[in-house]
């Protein structure tokens, strides 16, 4: 009898591992369907892609610094010095430097180039001058003569005359707060040196007449002073000239 029920009680255990047999292959399936198909190989020849390399910004260029813009021309007794919107010196000139020097500043300056001509002498004591000229403001250069006195030995050898009171944006600054347009009653009242009548009846002020003293006459420089030459008309300032003073 114990024999004969063998049988019947091994039938369960093998339907159950049957039936986790088919679970496993089942399972199995599943698993080889999710997992990632493998990436195909490139075609032959095809390019192979290459790292996107990052991009490099270029460097900023150094600002390279503004040069200095001539702001004023100041005349005074020694000379006449250029200076820039920022208050430097750009230039100083005396009054026997080198002509092409001041010319090529005061160009640099007005930013145009001068018209030039000669200024006729007496042919006596005062020599001709080329002149070179900007819209309101000429420059004065003596010519030396045969058998006369060199530039290094003449009293005069240079000297300026303003006629406005700026060029092209850079003013023209004279001594003791005069300008052009003044009234003669204002510029008595600037305290000059000496007061002359012209021949048609506009007077000429004079202004540190005290500088000429006499250092001319040994070939060194006196000291320059402002001429300030009025219009006949009105008796307003027309010019203002720098230059030796002497008595007329």
């Amino acid at each position: 009898m114990a024999e004969s029920r063998r049988p019947r009680n091994l039938i369960p255990l093998l339907t159950l591992a049957g039936a986790l047999a088919i679970a496993a292959v089942v399972a199995i399936v599943l698993l080889m369907n999710r997992m990632p198909a493998p990436a195909a190989a490139p075609a032959p020849g095809s390019p192979t892609p290459e790292a996107s390399t990052p991009s490099v910004a270029p460097s900023p260029r150094p600002t390279e610094a503004e040069e200095p813009t001539a702001s004023d021309v100041a005349l005074g007794e020694d000379g006449f010095t250029i200076v820039a919107d920022d208050g430097a010196e750009l230039f100083a000139y005396g009054w026997r430097d080198d002509a092409a020097g001041a010319v090529s500043a005061l160009t640099d300056a007005f930013g145009s180039e001068p018209s030039e001509s000669v200024y006729e002498g007496d042919g006596t004591h005062f020599p001709d001058y080329t002149s070179y000229t900007w819209d309101g403001f000429t420059y004065f250069d003596m010519i030396p003569t045969e058998g006369g006195k060199s530039r290094d030995e003449y009293s005069i050898p240079s000297y300026v005359t303003m006629t406005g009171q700026a060029v092209d944006g850079v003013t023209v600054t004279p001594e003791f707060d005069l300008a052009i347009g003044l009234t003669a009653d204002e510029v008595r009242a600037l305290g000059p040196d000496k007061e002359l009548a012209m021949p048609d009846g506009e007077p000429r002020f004079f202004f540190a007449i005290d500088r000429a003293d006499g250092a001319g006459e040994n070939g060194e420089l006196d000291g320059y002073s402002p001429w300030v030459d009025t219009d006949p008309a009105d008796e307003t300032v027309v010019s203002i000239s720098y230059r030796p003073y002497y008595d007329f």
